[in-house]
């Protein structure tokens, strides 16, 4: 499975199904409003209608679009262990998609599953909080989680070896 389907498999059922609802409802308020008085005349809408209809049928994508991107961000942030609450209604409230943006710019990274127990470690630690094995690499003075790549902990200065974990 692609990387798109795995990211969409996680947008809840209720979110898809909200948004082919708002769909439909907002294509058949469309086409009520562009050919609407034209067949309840008995004639055929003229082409520029038909254009009128379909033009507003692509815009009622982009409203879909926003709906499922919103039950993205709610299943999102629950697993990444963020407040998904308050990040859903900042993408539904700050206008032009601008919360949504927000959230794929400030959001957490994932936990990593512990190796003994699979309890999730968030990303300030370097230990599981059930069983206490290591879960990322620590400095041997601090014991504060440090990157792969750091020669020197960020957190006391300590001078990091090539093979210093837990």
């Amino acid at each position: 499975m692609s990387r798109i389907h795995e990211e969409f498999a996680i947008v809840p059922t209720g979110a898809r199904v909200t948004a082919a609802v708002v769909y439909l409802a907002y294509l058949a308020l469309m086409g009520s409003i562009w050919l609407g008085p034209v067949l309840f005349d008995g004639k055929l809408p003229h082409p520029v209608q038909w254009a009128w209809f379909f033009l507003a049928a692509a815009t009622g994508l982009l409203l879909a679009a926003f709906v499922v991107l919103v039950g993205y961000v709610w299943a999102d942030a629950k697993r990444r262990r963020m407040n998904h609450v308050l990040w859903t209604l900042l993408g539904i409230f700050i206008p032009n998609a601008i919360g949504i943006i927000l959230y794929f710019i400030l959001r957490s990274p994932m936990p990593v599953p512990c190796p003994s127990c699979a309890t999730p470690a968030g990303k300030g630690q370097a230990f599981c909080s059930s069983c206490g094995t290591a879960v990322r690499r620590a400095c041997p003075q601090c014991r504060q989680p440090v990157e792969s790549g750091w020669t020197h902990c960020g957190h006391c200065g300590t001078a990091l070896g090539a093979r210093d974990s837990a």
